[in-house]
């Protein structure tokens, strides 16, 4: 009886050791810097299921679909967009019509632990406000 209730104690105290925090080993996530008035995003790679998600915590909102890698190029495909307006979570399918920023298909160049946007948004912006000369970059967030 002695033994068991020293197993016991012994399994209770393991199990209780404080736990590190971390990132799935099958999820990549990328984080971008302030660029004048624009906050951060996030992008979230899913790599068993190549899912993605760019979120945007500055306007509450989160564009899904799937995602690829050729060479050294990352495609976003975007499906679904949802997003938070009036404390109501709002849900669409992206439609091929859509051509917004958050719609549209991106490109990453993929460098070390970065992706630098090299999406041409010329095709929905005006050559003003196309983002040639700025251009995103997001830092992969690492393990702590």
């Amino acid at each position: 009886m002695k033994e068991i209730v020293i197993i016991f104690c012994c399994v209770l105290f393991l199990s209780c050791k404080t736990q590190k925090i971390s990132l799935s080993p099958f999820v990549v996530v990328y984080k971008s810097d302030w660029i004048g008035h624009i906050p951060p995003e996030y992008i979230s790679l899913k790599m068993q299921s190549e899912v993605f998600e760019i979120y945007s915590p500055g306007i509450y909102s989160s564009t899904v679909g799937k995602w690829n890698i050729k060479n050294d190029t990352l495609f976003l495909l975007p499906k679904y967009e949802y997003f938070s307006r009036d404390s109501e979570l709002k849900f669409s399918e992206i439609m091929p019509k859509d051509t917004t920023v958050t719609t549209i298909s991106k490109q990453y160049l993929i460098k070390n632990d970065c992706l630098i946007d090299i999406t041409d948004y010329s095709i929905i912006l005006p050559k003003l406000f196309s983002r040639k000369s700025e251009k995103n970059i997001y830092q992969r967030v690492k393990n702590r």
